[in-house]
């Protein structure tokens, strides 16, 4: 077997948008932001949602040595949903997952997975889901003796789709890496996506927006408002957010996305209320874009994508399981399916 880091150029990297300026660091943001961040999103930024490593090869076997430097303890998610990788096989439009890793000591920061071994030596497209919920100190694929690296298939858009929210775009509480609303609609597009989705921490700041701007983006997709605890802290900051990100990119098309029901709003009115106060902030920030003439600027109720009616969508009466994630992308799909295609209006 050759043991090959995933830092080499062969590999393509999707989803960490700054990883050629961050070198050796496997990171979401760029490193030169952490003096101006929040420790809580710098460290978020290290988890290592929505990053994939692809590539064709005509490997036998594959195996992963992965090292991390931290296990994060989660309440509601199990280790492999918010720490292992996801190998999918396929091109786009057949991709089917093959396996995920995962690791019994959690005091035990690397270990050793094998994916496959002994198949015969055709050429095979994959995908390895980088961890949502953990960083990457290391990452090695192993191949087998003088198998073949080459590029993957050409994503049908040419940029990325930019999600920017909170722990459920981030990913929680999917059961592995690949089942995020944010994978799935990559996979259903075929669409590079760059999730920077921060768990607890999708408060809208403007130095995040500021980096969210930075991106030459397909589509922008805001999904911040639940960490946000009053109707007055999300109007501070949301039109703000939207500004900045239109001033950067005059004709991008922007979707705004509203909080998705919850069923913690069945025993918690303040709950509800709070989901429809806010609603309103961004529905307002929606009408004002309009009046001032963008045309490329899209609300979404996320009502209509989880609502009411729904059952068995969620973990913890408030976070997605792979049902809900899948309902999420399902009534996303047409809605940037259409924005994708549909020519940018000046």
């Amino acid at each position: 077997m050759e043991w090959i880091n995933a830092r080499d150029p062969r590999f393509t990297l999707n989803g960490l948008h700054w990883h050629a300026e961050n070198g050796e660091t496997f990171a979401r943001l760029p490193l030169r932001a952490d003096d101006t961040l929040r420790p809580e999103v710098k460290n978020l930024g290290r988890h290592l949602s929505g990053g994939r490593l692809r590539f064709r090869s005509n490997t036998t076997e594959m195996t992963v040595r992965v090292a991390h430097s931290m296990d994060p303890f989660m309440f509601n998610m199990a280790r492999v949903g918010k720490a292992g990788l996801d190998l999918y096989v396929g091109e786009p439009g057949s991709m089917k997952i093959w396996g995920t890793t995962y690791w019994q000591d959690p005091k035990e920061l690397r270990y050793e997975h094998s994916f496959f071994k002994g198949l015969a030596p055709e050429e095979r497209e994959f995908t390895l889901y980088l961890p949502l919920y953990n960083d990457l100190a290391d990452l090695e694929i192993g191949l087998s003796e003088g198998a073949t690296i080459s590029a993957p298939s050409a994503f049908a858009v040419e940029k990325p789709v930019v999600f920017y929210g909170s722990s459920i775009t981030q990913g929680g509480c999917a059961s592995r890496p690949a089942n995020t609303y944010v994978n799935m609609l990559s996979r259903k597009l075929n669409v590079d996506v760059v999730n920077l989705g921060f768990s607890g921490n999708g408060m809208g700041e403007p130095e995040v927006a500021a980096l969210l701007a930075e991106i030459d983006a397909a589509c922008y997709v805001l999904d911040f408002h639940i960490n946000i605890m009053t109707v007055d802290g999300l109007r501070k900051v949301y039109l703000a957010f939207y500004e900045t990100l239109r001033a950067a990119h005059p004709t991008t098309p922007i979707l705004m996305v509203s909080q998705i029901y919850t069923t913690r709003e069945r025993i918690e009115p303040e709950w509800a209320q709070k989901r429809v106060d806010q609603t309103a902030v961004i529905r307002d920030a929606f009408a004002e874009a309009l009046r001032r003439g963008d045309r490329n600027v899209h609300y979404l109720d996320g009502t209509w994508l989880i609502g009411p009616e729904a059952d068995g969508a969620f973990v913890d009466g408030v976070h997605p399981n792979d049902h809900g994630f899948y309902m999420m992308a399902d009534g996303l799909e047409p809605v940037l399916r259409n924005l994708l295609l549909k020519p940018a209006t000046r």
